[in-house]
Protein backbone atom coordinates (compact mmCIF):
# COMPACT_ATOMS: atom_id res chain seq x y z
CA UNK A 1 0.00 0.00 0.00
CA UNK A 2 1.52 3.19 -1.38
CA UNK A 3 0.13 5.82 1.18
CA UNK A 4 3.42 8.32 2.39
CA UNK A 5 4.80 10.73 0.27
CA UNK A 6 8.25 9.54 1.43
CA UNK A 7 9.67 7.54 -1.65
CA UNK A 8 11.79 5.23 0.58
CA UNK A 9 8.45 3.75 1.53
CA UNK A 10 7.65 3.14 -2.13
CA UNK A 11 7.94 -0.56 -3.81
CA UNK A 12 6.55 -1.83 -7.15
CA UNK A 13 6.34 -5.22 -5.60
CA UNK A 14 5.66 -6.33 -1.83
CA UNK A 15 3.47 -8.51 0.65
CA UNK A 16 1.15 -6.30 2.76
CA UNK A 17 0.77 -7.83 5.88
CA UNK A 18 -2.09 -5.83 7.91
CA UNK A 19 -4.52 -5.96 10.98
CA UNK A 20 -7.88 -3.94 10.28
CA UNK A 21 -9.76 -2.27 13.45
CA UNK A 22 -13.39 -0.50 12.76
CA UNK A 23 -14.70 1.39 15.03
CA UNK A 24 -18.15 3.86 15.47
CA UNK A 25 -17.96 7.28 14.72
CA UNK A 26 -18.92 8.55 18.64
CA UNK A 27 -15.54 6.97 19.98
CA UNK A 28 -13.37 8.59 17.03
CA UNK A 29 -12.24 11.81 19.65
CA UNK A 30 -11.31 9.27 21.95
CA UNK A 31 -9.27 7.09 19.09
CA UNK A 32 -7.74 10.54 18.38
CA UNK A 33 -6.67 11.42 21.87
CA UNK A 34 -5.07 7.98 22.33
CA UNK A 35 -2.95 8.46 19.45
CA UNK A 36 -2.04 11.71 20.64
CA UNK A 37 0.72 9.69 22.69
CA UNK A 38 4.69 10.05 21.95
CA UNK A 39 4.73 6.33 21.28
CA UNK A 40 2.83 7.37 17.74
CA UNK A 41 4.39 9.46 15.43
CA UNK A 42 2.09 12.06 13.64
CA UNK A 43 2.65 11.93 9.87
CA UNK A 44 0.91 14.23 6.96
CA UNK A 45 -2.64 13.59 6.96
CA UNK A 46 -3.65 12.78 3.19
CA UNK A 47 -6.51 12.91 1.15
CA UNK A 48 -6.89 9.71 -0.94
CA UNK A 49 -10.12 9.15 -4.29
CA UNK A 50 -9.89 5.56 -5.40
CA UNK A 51 -11.45 4.32 -8.17
CA UNK A 52 -12.24 0.20 -8.39
CA UNK A 53 -12.38 -1.64 -11.65
CA UNK A 54 -13.33 -5.12 -12.78
CA UNK A 55 -15.20 -7.10 -16.10
CA UNK A 56 -19.11 -7.31 -15.91
CA UNK A 57 -19.03 -10.49 -14.83
CA UNK A 58 -16.69 -9.46 -11.90
CA UNK A 59 -14.11 -11.97 -12.57
CA UNK A 60 -11.02 -10.04 -10.22
CA UNK A 61 -13.39 -10.30 -7.16
CA UNK A 62 -14.18 -13.91 -7.73
CA UNK A 63 -10.81 -14.66 -8.25
CA UNK A 64 -9.92 -12.38 -5.21
CA UNK A 65 -8.06 -9.41 -6.43
CA UNK A 66 -8.56 -6.20 -6.45
CA UNK A 67 -7.64 -3.37 -9.52
CA UNK A 68 -7.79 0.53 -8.40
CA UNK A 69 -6.38 3.86 -9.32
CA UNK A 70 -5.65 6.32 -6.92
CA UNK A 71 -5.43 9.70 -6.51
CA UNK A 72 -3.66 10.86 -3.41
CA UNK A 73 -2.15 14.33 -1.75
CA UNK A 74 -1.27 15.47 1.31
CA UNK A 75 -3.72 17.86 2.75
CA UNK A 76 -3.27 21.31 1.72
CA UNK A 77 -1.56 21.07 -1.03
CA UNK A 78 -2.42 21.08 -4.94
CA UNK A 79 0.12 18.71 -6.39
CA UNK A 80 -0.30 14.87 -5.29
CA UNK A 81 0.47 10.96 -7.50
CA UNK A 82 -1.37 8.62 -9.24
CA UNK A 83 -1.23 5.01 -8.22
CA UNK A 84 -2.11 2.27 -10.10
CA UNK A 85 -2.75 -1.05 -7.18
CA UNK A 86 -3.55 -4.56 -8.07
CA UNK A 87 -3.97 -6.77 -4.95
CA UNK A 88 -3.96 -10.22 -5.57
CA UNK A 89 -5.50 -12.83 -3.52
CA UNK A 90 -3.78 -13.30 0.25
CA UNK A 91 -4.49 -15.58 3.15
CA UNK A 92 -6.47 -14.04 6.52
CA UNK A 93 -6.03 -15.97 9.58
CA UNK A 94 -7.32 -14.45 12.98
CA UNK A 95 -7.38 -11.22 11.38
CA UNK A 96 -4.15 -10.96 9.70
CA UNK A 97 -3.97 -10.50 6.66
CA UNK A 98 -0.97 -11.34 3.44
CA UNK A 99 -1.31 -10.83 0.07
CA UNK A 100 0.84 -9.99 -2.87
CA UNK A 101 0.22 -6.04 -3.71
CA UNK A 102 1.92 -4.29 -7.49
CA UNK A 103 2.09 -0.38 -7.28
CA UNK A 104 2.75 1.50 -10.37
CA UNK A 105 3.19 5.59 -11.09
CA UNK A 106 0.61 6.74 -13.67
CA UNK A 107 0.90 10.20 -15.13
CA UNK A 108 -2.98 10.73 -15.83
CA UNK A 109 -6.30 8.90 -14.53
CA UNK A 110 -6.40 6.22 -16.81
CA UNK A 111 -6.21 2.68 -16.65
CA UNK A 112 -2.84 0.89 -17.99
CA UNK A 113 -3.07 -2.28 -19.13
CA UNK A 114 0.19 -3.37 -20.30
CA UNK A 115 1.87 -2.80 -17.30
CA UNK A 116 -0.22 -5.23 -15.84
CA UNK A 117 -0.09 -7.51 -18.93
CA UNK A 118 3.91 -7.09 -19.32
CA UNK A 119 4.78 -7.49 -15.04
CA UNK A 120 5.07 -10.67 -12.88
CA UNK A 121 1.41 -9.79 -11.99
CA UNK A 122 -0.03 -11.38 -15.35
CA UNK A 123 1.17 -14.52 -13.41
CA UNK A 124 -1.14 -14.31 -10.61
CA UNK A 125 -4.13 -13.72 -12.60
CA UNK A 126 -6.39 -16.13 -14.17
CA UNK A 127 -5.42 -17.36 -17.72
CA UNK A 128 -9.13 -16.82 -18.97
CA UNK A 129 -8.95 -13.21 -17.79
CA UNK A 130 -10.09 -10.51 -20.45
CA UNK A 131 -8.24 -7.46 -19.13
CA UNK A 132 -10.12 -5.49 -22.38
CA UNK A 133 -13.89 -5.52 -20.68
CA UNK A 134 -12.42 -4.10 -17.35
CA UNK A 135 -14.42 -0.91 -16.55
CA UNK A 136 -15.22 1.23 -13.41
CA UNK A 137 -17.21 0.03 -10.88
CA UNK A 138 -17.56 1.77 -7.42
CA UNK A 139 -14.80 4.70 -5.69
CA UNK A 140 -13.77 5.40 -2.24
CA UNK A 141 -13.04 8.84 -0.97
CA UNK A 142 -11.64 9.64 2.16
CA UNK A 143 -9.25 11.85 4.56
CA UNK A 144 -6.33 9.46 6.16
CA UNK A 145 -4.62 10.42 8.85
CA UNK A 146 -1.29 8.89 9.43
CA UNK A 147 1.14 7.66 12.19
CA UNK A 148 4.52 5.96 12.41
CA UNK A 149 4.84 3.47 15.35
CA UNK A 150 8.60 2.18 16.48
CA UNK A 151 9.90 -0.52 18.34
CA UNK A 152 13.21 -1.50 17.80
CA UNK A 153 13.45 -2.99 14.07
CA UNK A 154 9.85 -2.63 13.94
CA UNK A 155 7.98 0.07 11.98
CA UNK A 156 4.03 0.32 11.89
CA UNK A 157 2.12 2.87 10.00
CA UNK A 158 -0.92 3.57 11.29
CA UNK A 159 -3.93 5.12 9.20
CA UNK A 160 -7.18 6.30 10.19
CA UNK A 161 -9.44 6.44 7.29
CA UNK A 162 -12.95 8.42 7.04
CA UNK A 163 -15.11 8.88 4.28
CA UNK A 164 -17.10 7.34 2.25
CA UNK A 165 -17.48 3.90 -0.88
CA UNK A 166 -20.02 5.06 -3.44
CA UNK A 167 -21.28 3.45 -6.40
CA UNK A 168 -23.60 5.38 -8.73
CA UNK A 169 -26.56 4.77 -6.83
CA UNK A 170 -25.78 4.00 -3.59
CA UNK A 171 -23.31 5.57 -0.73
CA UNK A 172 -21.97 4.37 2.70
CA UNK A 173 -19.63 5.33 5.28
CA UNK A 174 -16.26 4.46 6.08
CA UNK A 175 -14.39 4.43 9.33
CA UNK A 176 -11.69 2.10 9.86
CA UNK A 177 -8.14 2.20 11.58
CA UNK A 178 -5.19 -0.02 9.77
CA UNK A 179 -1.99 -1.17 11.05
CA UNK A 180 0.49 -2.26 8.69
CA UNK A 181 3.70 -3.63 9.05
CA UNK A 182 6.30 -1.66 7.19
CA UNK A 183 9.15 -3.80 8.63
CA UNK A 184 10.32 -6.29 11.46
CA UNK A 185 7.89 -8.36 13.91
CA UNK A 186 4.30 -8.93 13.26
CA UNK A 187 3.81 -10.30 16.51
CA UNK A 188 4.01 -6.22 17.46
CA UNK A 189 1.43 -5.68 15.34
CA UNK A 190 -1.29 -7.51 18.13
CA UNK A 191 0.58 -5.76 21.07
CA UNK A 192 -0.08 -2.07 19.37
CA UNK A 193 -3.98 -3.24 18.24
CA UNK A 194 -4.30 -4.98 21.76
CA UNK A 195 -3.59 -1.91 23.55
CA UNK A 196 -5.41 0.35 21.07
CA UNK A 197 -8.16 -1.77 22.28
CA UNK A 198 -8.02 -1.36 25.68
CA UNK A 199 -8.04 2.61 25.43
CA UNK A 200 -10.69 2.59 22.90
CA UNK A 201 -14.04 0.44 21.86
CA UNK A 202 -12.95 -1.05 18.44
CA UNK A 203 -13.44 -4.50 16.60
CA UNK A 204 -11.14 -6.81 14.48
CA UNK A 205 -12.55 -6.32 11.08
CA UNK A 206 -12.33 -8.90 8.13
CA UNK A 207 -13.92 -6.49 5.26
CA UNK A 208 -11.49 -4.43 2.78
CA UNK A 209 -12.72 -1.31 1.42
CA UNK A 210 -13.09 -3.39 -2.13
CA UNK A 211 -15.64 -5.73 -0.80
CA UNK A 212 -17.41 -2.75 1.01
CA UNK A 213 -17.72 -1.37 -2.40
CA UNK A 214 -19.08 -4.87 -4.39
CA UNK A 215 -21.17 -5.25 -1.72
CA UNK A 216 -22.70 -2.00 -2.34
CA UNK A 217 -22.75 -2.47 -5.83
CA UNK A 218 -24.49 -5.63 -5.19
CA UNK A 219 -27.66 -3.54 -4.18
CA UNK A 220 -28.09 -2.75 -7.84
CA UNK A 221 -30.21 -4.56 -10.12
CA UNK A 222 -27.66 -4.50 -12.63
CA UNK A 223 -25.64 -6.54 -10.53
CA UNK A 224 -28.02 -8.75 -8.39
CA UNK A 225 -26.22 -12.22 -7.59
CA UNK A 226 -22.58 -11.14 -8.70
CA UNK A 227 -21.41 -10.52 -5.70
CA UNK A 228 -23.17 -9.95 -2.74
CA UNK A 229 -21.93 -11.05 0.97
CA UNK A 230 -19.22 -13.51 2.23
CA UNK A 231 -18.69 -16.15 0.11
CA UNK A 232 -16.03 -18.31 1.85
CA UNK A 233 -17.36 -21.65 2.27
CA UNK A 234 -17.56 -24.19 5.62
CA UNK A 235 -13.31 -25.52 4.93
CA UNK A 236 -13.16 -29.31 3.56
CA UNK A 237 -12.99 -31.45 5.95
CA UNK A 238 -9.72 -33.89 5.29
CA UNK A 239 -9.46 -36.59 7.88
CA UNK A 240 -5.98 -37.22 7.35
CA UNK A 241 -4.96 -33.56 7.69
CA UNK A 242 -2.71 -33.11 11.05
CA UNK A 243 -4.78 -31.78 14.00
CA UNK A 244 -2.83 -28.35 14.54
CA UNK A 245 -3.57 -27.70 10.94
CA UNK A 246 -7.05 -28.69 10.73
CA UNK A 247 -8.00 -26.46 14.03
CA UNK A 248 -6.48 -23.85 12.45
CA UNK A 249 -8.55 -23.86 9.36
CA UNK A 250 -11.61 -24.18 11.15
CA UNK A 251 -10.87 -21.64 13.85
CA UNK A 252 -9.72 -19.16 11.47
CA UNK A 253 -12.91 -19.71 9.07
CA UNK A 254 -15.13 -19.05 12.62
CA UNK A 255 -13.23 -16.37 14.13
CA UNK A 256 -13.78 -14.54 10.50
CA UNK A 257 -17.58 -14.88 10.49
CA UNK A 258 -17.84 -14.15 13.87
CA UNK A 259 -16.17 -10.85 13.09
CA UNK A 260 -18.53 -10.63 10.56
CA UNK A 261 -21.31 -11.00 12.60
CA UNK A 262 -20.36 -8.87 14.91
CA UNK A 263 -19.84 -5.75 12.35
CA UNK A 264 -23.33 -6.51 11.10
CA UNK A 265 -24.97 -6.02 14.07
CA UNK A 266 -23.23 -3.36 16.24
CA UNK A 267 -22.38 -1.13 13.79
CA UNK A 268 -24.23 -1.45 11.10
CA UNK A 269 -26.94 -1.59 13.73
CA UNK A 270 -29.04 -4.59 12.44
CA UNK A 271 -30.13 -6.24 15.79
CA UNK A 272 -31.32 -9.68 14.11
CA UNK A 273 -27.81 -10.94 13.85
CA UNK A 274 -27.23 -10.75 17.80
CA UNK A 275 -28.97 -13.80 17.95
CA UNK A 276 -26.09 -15.09 15.21
CA UNK A 277 -23.16 -13.91 17.24
CA UNK A 278 -23.62 -15.75 20.27
CA UNK A 279 -24.49 -18.98 18.29
CA UNK A 280 -20.97 -18.08 16.76
CA UNK A 281 -19.44 -17.51 20.31
CA UNK A 282 -20.79 -21.16 21.36
CA UNK A 283 -19.68 -22.75 18.66
CA UNK A 284 -15.85 -21.34 19.17
CA UNK A 285 -15.70 -22.52 22.58
CA UNK A 286 -17.00 -26.39 20.94
CA UNK A 287 -14.12 -26.12 18.62
CA UNK A 288 -11.69 -25.78 21.87
CA UNK A 289 -13.12 -28.86 23.39
CA UNK A 290 -13.20 -31.19 20.48
CA UNK A 291 -9.40 -31.24 20.88
CA UNK A 292 -8.05 -32.10 24.01
CA UNK A 293 -4.86 -31.64 23.25
CA UNK A 294 -5.66 -27.94 22.49
CA UNK A 295 -8.09 -27.42 24.60
CA UNK A 296 -5.42 -28.71 27.38
CA UNK A 297 -2.96 -26.05 27.14
CA UNK A 298 -2.90 -23.09 29.23
CA UNK A 299 -3.58 -20.00 26.41
CA UNK A 300 -6.48 -22.26 25.11
CA UNK A 301 -8.22 -21.78 28.63
CA UNK A 302 -7.78 -18.32 29.04
CA UNK A 303 -9.53 -18.25 25.43
CA UNK A 304 -12.27 -20.20 26.93
CA UNK A 305 -12.79 -18.03 30.01
CA UNK A 306 -12.59 -15.18 27.97
CA UNK A 307 -15.24 -16.73 24.92
CA UNK A 308 -17.44 -16.86 28.03
CA UNK A 309 -17.44 -13.41 29.34
CA UNK A 310 -18.21 -12.27 25.70
CA UNK A 311 -21.18 -15.03 25.47
CA UNK A 312 -22.43 -13.32 28.21
CA UNK A 313 -21.80 -10.10 27.29
CA UNK A 314 -24.64 -7.40 25.39
CA UNK A 315 -24.10 -7.14 22.20
CA UNK A 316 -23.41 -3.25 21.95
CA UNK A 317 -20.65 -0.85 21.64
CA UNK A 318 -17.97 -1.76 24.03
CA UNK A 319 -14.69 -3.00 24.90
CA UNK A 320 -15.12 -6.93 24.83
CA UNK A 321 -15.73 -7.32 21.56
CA UNK A 322 -12.06 -5.73 20.30
CA UNK A 323 -10.45 -7.77 23.14
CA UNK A 324 -12.18 -11.13 22.11
CA UNK A 325 -11.56 -10.61 18.35
CA UNK A 326 -7.58 -9.72 19.14
CA UNK A 327 -7.70 -12.47 21.74
CA UNK A 328 -8.60 -14.94 19.28
CA UNK A 329 -6.19 -14.11 16.63
CA UNK A 330 -3.57 -13.44 18.18
CA UNK A 331 -3.43 -16.99 19.50
CA UNK A 332 -3.95 -17.87 15.90
CA UNK A 333 -1.38 -16.33 14.70
CA UNK A 334 0.74 -17.79 17.56
CA UNK A 335 -0.32 -20.94 16.83
CA UNK A 336 1.54 -20.92 13.28
CA UNK A 337 4.96 -21.57 15.03
CA UNK A 338 3.35 -24.55 16.13
CA UNK A 339 5.68 -27.25 14.16
CA UNK A 340 4.06 -30.27 15.81
CA UNK A 341 2.53 -32.75 13.63
CA UNK A 342 0.49 -35.55 14.56
CA UNK A 343 -3.28 -36.82 13.46
CA UNK A 344 -6.20 -36.81 14.71
CA UNK A 345 -7.92 -39.37 16.75
CA UNK A 346 -11.50 -41.44 16.06
CA UNK A 347 -12.94 -39.47 18.60
CA UNK A 348 -11.59 -36.12 17.35
CA UNK A 349 -12.78 -37.16 13.58
CA UNK A 350 -16.44 -38.40 14.44
CA UNK A 351 -16.83 -34.46 17.03
CA UNK A 352 -15.50 -32.39 14.23
CA UNK A 353 -17.79 -34.24 11.45
CA UNK A 354 -20.57 -33.71 13.35
CA UNK A 355 -19.28 -30.16 14.09
CA UNK A 356 -18.86 -29.32 10.57
CA UNK A 357 -22.06 -30.13 9.45
CA UNK A 358 -23.68 -27.92 11.92
CA UNK A 359 -21.55 -25.32 10.60
CA UNK A 360 -22.72 -26.16 6.86
CA UNK A 361 -26.38 -25.86 8.27
CA UNK A 362 -25.59 -22.28 8.85
CA UNK A 363 -25.37 -22.41 13.26
CA UNK A 364 -22.14 -21.44 13.21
Amino acid sequence: MVTHSNPSYYRLMNQEIELKLRLNPSELPLLEQVLTSKQYIAEPTLQLLNRYFDTPIMALSQGGAALRIRQQKVVGQDQGRIIQTLKTRGTSAGGLHQRMEWDWPLSEVALDLDIIKNSHAQDHLSAELDLTTIGALFTTDFQRKQWLYKQGDTVIEMVLDQGSVSTEEQCIDLLELELELKSGDAEILFTVAQNLAQQCPVLMSDISKAERGYNLLARSKTYQGIKKDWQDQVPVFDPQQDLISTFKAYFSYQLSALQRSLEIAIWDNQTEQKAKVKSQLTQLQVLLTLFSSIDCLPAAQLLQRQLQQAAEADINVSFIWGKITLACGHWLYQLNSDVAVFKMNPQEILALSAHVEQLKTGLG
